[in-house]
């Protein structure tokens, strides 16, 4: 059984995502797979309260896409990094505001 988080609706979807960021972040997904969790959990987000998570990770997928397609390593490998720390930032930032530990 998942354990729900404070503050969320979709803490499955959460939770998927900050496991692809920590996964692309210690070096063990590529960007595809971590765009693919993007995909997924922005599709499973249909409540209007969380439309603005819906944006930040389709926005973050995009980015990704360009990334992935107009840099070369080492700065795809940077710009990318960037992006899901963003994502991680803004999920952190929700937690906070919402009380959650």
């Amino acid at each position: 059984m998942t354990e729900q988080a404070p503050g969320w609706l979709y803490p499955d979807a959460v939770r998927q995502v900050r496991q692809a960021c920590a996964a692309f972040l210690s070096g063990d997904a590529d960007i595809p797979r971590v765009q693919a969790a993007l995909r997924q959990a922005e599709q499973t987000i249909v409540a209007h309260d969380e439309k603005w998570l819906r944006a930040l990770l389709g926005q973050a997928e995009n980015r990704l896409e360009e990334i992935q397609y107009t840099l070369v390593d080492p700065a795809r490998a940077a710009a990318a990094r960037d992006t899901l720390q963003q994502v991680l930032r803004a999920l952190d930032a929700h937690d906070a505001q919402a009380g959650c530990p």
